[in-house]
């Protein structure tokens, strides 16, 4: 009698730590994926201000990229971080070249930090587009 009173008890302690276990998996789960939900649109939001900047250099345009560049200090990651600081100072406003270098590098970091694979990224830059197309 004692020894199935015995495996009772470590099956409902083995049941219980099981559940625990499953239930903290599945909340590290749910906030890496919001965090990563998070990231996503903040990075959306980023390049679309960067883009809005680079067509129309309007006060509006750069009030719009500061605050979505200041939002990034909180959910980026230092790489993008430091990618990002490296681009506007070497690259914004540089020579061609230059300014494609480090904002590929810049997009690299992003990818990177949102866990997308690349292999063989190309090298990137913005175009402008006209109002009749491409």
């Amino acid at each position: 009698m004692e020894t199935g009173i015995l495996i009772s008890i470590l099956g409902a302690f083995s049941a219980i730590i099981v559940s625990l276990i499953g239930a903290w998996l599945a909340n590290k789960n749910t906030i890496a994926l919001q965090t990563r939900k998070l990231k996503e649109d903040h990075y959306i939001f980023y390049i679309e201000a960067l883009h809005n900047l680079i067509a129309d250099n309007i006060e509006d345009n750069i009030n719009k990229y500061v605050f979505a560049r200041d939002k990034l200090f909180l959910i980026a990651n230092e790489d993008v971080i430091k990618k990002m600081l490296k681009y506007e100072h070497e690259g914004a406003g540089k020579e061609q070249s230059l300014h494609d270098l480090y904002l590929t590098e810049l997009i690299k970091s992003i990818r990177k930090d949102l866990k997308l694979k690349d292999k063989d990224f190309p090298s990137i830059y913005f175009k402008k587009s006209n109002k009749k197309g491409l």
